[in-house]
């Protein structure tokens, strides 16, 4: 079988095959076929969503408020919104793609001031609680072959000096309790950071900005070993996977694949990102080139 690649993305590197990150057990889940192109080939996204420009620049702001904070500061709502509004502007390139037809790029700006000041009001201003670390990198070794990485938005200390972990989300649902969603990714954060701080429990929590909501669960030795054992299990199956099928559905409307996919199913209303990705490859004829899996 044959498929295509974004020639431009040739200085991309692989992932190196023994880490996994919660993102790229998913992404191989989800899709074989993007997971092989991201991962293992190492290419990058011809574009990049507007959804996933929206979470990190929100998440760069949260990460000032609270470095701010621990430097005594007092770090304003008008500051915060200046700081992201600065930071949407110069981070902005072509690439980042507005997928929903009839939206626009201004909207999720918008969107991106409204969370930020919910959470001033209502949680930043109340929050008594002390910060550990800022997206810290978290690493575990699940056996000779696969070690477990992450990052952890912010690690921290409850008033009484619980330890907890906290996931910011900027998705408009809140999840589940499925391993893909609230089941795996921050209680894993969380038992990594026991063992890095000598705990024998913590808190796991996801905050939904545009909900104003935490969803917390409790994480203790023996599920800190199951959450671990668990995410082995899935890592293993991928690290030895051989064939990487496309799997069509509708977050093929997000990857930055999709145009050289040969399987990808992306309705009219959500062909931003496809929209994006053949414009690229009419400006740049020698884009893409023959590429044997």
């Amino acid at each position: 079988m044959s498929y295509t690649r974004p020639m431009s993305n040739i200085g991309g590197a692989p992932t190196p095959r023994n880490q996994f990150s919660f993102s790229r057990v998913k992404t191989y889940f989800q899709c074989p076929f993007r997971y092989r192109y991201r991962y293992l080939k190492g290419f990058n996204e011809v574009f990049r969503s507007i959804e996933s420009y929206l979470g990190s620049i929100v998440h760069d702001v949260l990460e000032w408020m609270y470095t701010e904070r621990d430097r005594a500061e007092s770090p304003s709502l008008d500051a915060a919104l200046q700081l992201l509004s600065d930071r949407w502007t110069s981070g902005f390139t072509d690439a980042i793609t507005v997928i929903r037809n009839g939206d626009n790029a201004d909207s999720y700006l918008v969107t991106g001031r409204e969370m930020l000041e919910r959470f001033h009001r209502s949680t930043f201003c109340r929050d008594r609680s002390q910060t550990v670390a800022l997206e810290q990198r978290l690493n575990h070794r699940l056996s000779d072959e696969i070690v477990f990485t992450g990052f952890a938005d912010r690690i921290g200390r409850t008033e009484t000096g619980r330890l907890f972990v906290v996931d910011y989300k900027t998705s408009k649902k809140e999840g589940d309790s499925s391993e893909f969603s609230e089941g795996l990714q921050a209680p894993l954060y969380a038992a990594c950071a026991m063992q890095h701080h000598d705990e024998a429990e913590s808190l796991a929590g996801y905050h939904y900005l545009r909900h104003e909501n935490t969803r917390w669960q409790s994480v203790d030795a023996a599920r800190a070993r199951q959450l671990l054992e668990r995410f082995h299990e899935l890592a293993a199956e991928v690290y030895a996977a051989t064939e990487f099928e496309p799997r069509p559905g509708v977050l093929c409307a997000w990857c930055g694949f999709n145009a050289i996919c040969p399987a990808a199913e992306v309705p009219a209303s959500l062909s931003g990102g496809l929209d994006k990705a053949r414009e690229i490859d009419d400006r740049t004829p020698s884009l893409f080139e023959s590429d044997s899996q």
